[in-house]
């Protein structure tokens, strides 16, 4: 039997139903009208209980069930945001084993909870290539002033995934957040409903993860350095506040700094070679601190002597995109590809971005039309960077599975 997938959409605000829809509609797409594994997205518009137990109720009782809620979800040729989205992908092979895992209690144990699910994967006998596929909710708790995230608090939670690990096998992956008020989450896994967690979907065998970054930003400026920070907050950039110095590097006021829309892109590549995007990390200052003239970022790895450039948009370089599509499709070119998944940061959205369209739409033409195509936008991205696994911000990926 050949690998067998389906994908499935709905958008009935009905949660129950639109769960029975999404699900009926992606066995539909198959021969074997089974599944081994599902695969559930929608926005947290949903009621997550009623969705869940209408999946299963179609899958039928065997069926190893992931997901979580996020911003929106993408089809072979359906997507949306912030409405009632529902997506759901069946996989069946017996070319290779599905295995999942999950470990809870992400605030404030980001590096524990990162160790733990390592060695859940780690200690997992398995024969043939490893292929990892992670997600986990990126806010910490209720939404506050703070917004503060579960990743990037020294030690990181895919720090600790390696400590475990050793070595990472092929991964990528992305973290869910709920919406653009900065809401948590809930995860699926199995027939619980869960916060606060992360999920590991490992697949083994005769089967092969190919990954492409594709980067929304491109270098604006010469290096600066951050010469004081706090935590999350960077107080001094080239030793002026770091308020005052942005202001400056971009010509405004500084008491404006709403109005700015700023990137810090950190180069893990030749600091004056050319510009290679799988180099760059992303990071974003997303409020300021008044009283000490500082810029907070979401992320708490930045650190004094750090070096930066300011990253501009891209997002409507839809020829860029094009070719990536078309590289990763070469790359499985003499192989058996069976699902295609889009992993689209939230602030690549046309409502968000203010392009004209949607890039979803170019993977859909090209990927889509090729190979059933599946997807969530996300809240960060989790990519391979220069032989290692980072967070990164404002990129999407698109994995390929092939047998």
């Amino acid at each position: 039997m050949s690998t067998q997938v389906g994908v499935g959409f709905s958008e009935n605000p009905k949660s129950y139903h639109a769960g029975i829809e999404a699900a009926t509609a992606a066995l539909a797409n198959t021969e074997t009208k089974k599944s081994d594994l599902a695969i559930l997205f929608s926005t947290p518009k949903h009621n997550p209980s009623q969705l869940l137990s209408s999946v299963r109720s179609v899958v039928g009782p065997d069926t190893r069930i992931i997901g979580g809620q996020g911003n929106g979800v993408i089809t072979t040729n359906k997507f949306g945001y912030e409405g009632y989205q529902v997506g759901v992908a069946v996989l069946t092979s017996d070319s290779f084993d599905v295995d999942i895992f999950s470990e809870g209690g992400l605030p404030d144990n980001d590096y524990n909870v990162g160790v733990a699910l390592g060695k859940q994967i780690k200690n997992q006998k398995t024969k043939g290539k490893r292929n990892l596929f992670l997600f986990h909710e990126v806010i910490k708790g209720k939404p506050t002033e703070e917004c503060r995230m579960n990743v990037n608090n020294p030690p990181t939670f895919l720090q600790g995934m390696k400590h475990s690990l050793g070595t990472w096998p092929r991964t990528s992956g992305f973290c869910l957040l709920g919406d653009f008020q900065y809401y948590p989450s809930h995860q699926f896994f199995e027939d619980r409903v869960q916060q606060q967690s992360a999920i590991a979907l490992l697949l083994s065998g005769d089967v092969e993860m190919d990954s492409i970054l594709v980067h929304g930003l491109k270098p604006a400026s010469s290096y600066y350095t951050i010469t004081k920070v706090d935590e999350n907050v960077i107080l001094e950039i080239d030793n002026k506040p770091a308020l005052d110095a942005v202001a400056e590097i971009l010509g405004g006021d500084s008491d404006s700094f709403g109005e700015f829309f700023v990137v810090l892109g950190i180069n893990r590549g030749e600091k004056f070679g050319d510009y290679i995007p799988e180099n760059y990390l992303n990071r974003v200052p997303h409020r300021i601190e008044p009283e000490r003239r500082g810029l907070v970022t979401f992320e708490r790895d930045l650190k004094q002597g750090d070096q930066f450039q300011l990253m501009r948009h891209n997002f409507s370089d839809f020829e860029y995109l094009q070719q990536r599509c078309e590289t990763i499709l070469e790359t499985v070119r003499n192989k058996k590809p069976f699902l295609a998944l889009y992993l689209d940061c939230s602030g690549r959205a046309s409502a968000y971005s203010d392009t004209e369209r949607e890039d979803v739409e170019i993977v859909q033409q090209i990927i889509g039309s090729k190979i059933p195509l599946f997807g969530i936008y996300t809240g960060g991205e989790i990519a391979e960077v220069r032989g290692d696994v980072e967070f990164t911000l404002f990129n999407s990926i698109i994995c390929i599975f092939s047998e």
